[in-house]
């Protein structure tokens, strides 16, 4: 698993990165591109994501994750969240 706890990766390149179960609770992700990235199950309390392209990312059973953080982002119609079923 990935130990990411209050990491501070704005504006990094995450695109398609497997982040699975990855820890990222209070991360900023500032304007980072994830798109594509495989975060299930990631721990995400307090990440900050404001700008971040999450288009095409995975977050199904993803915790911690709140509306108010996705409002933050960008997102598209690929993008799965917590609420998604597979």
């Amino acid at each position: 698993m990935i130990e990411g706890q209050g990491a501070l990766l704005q504006h990094a390149n995450l695109n398609g990165a497997d982040l699975k179960g990855a820890d990222l609770k209070g991360a900023d992700l500032t304007e980072a591109d994830l798109s594509g990235a495989r975060l299930r199950g990631a721990k995400l309390q307090g990440a900050e994501f404001m700008g971040a392209n999450l288009c095409g990312a995975d977050l199904r059973e993803a915790t911690g994750l709140t509306d108010d953080q996705l409002e933050e982002a960008i997102v598209d119609e690929k993008t799965h969240t917590p609420s998604d079923e597979d």
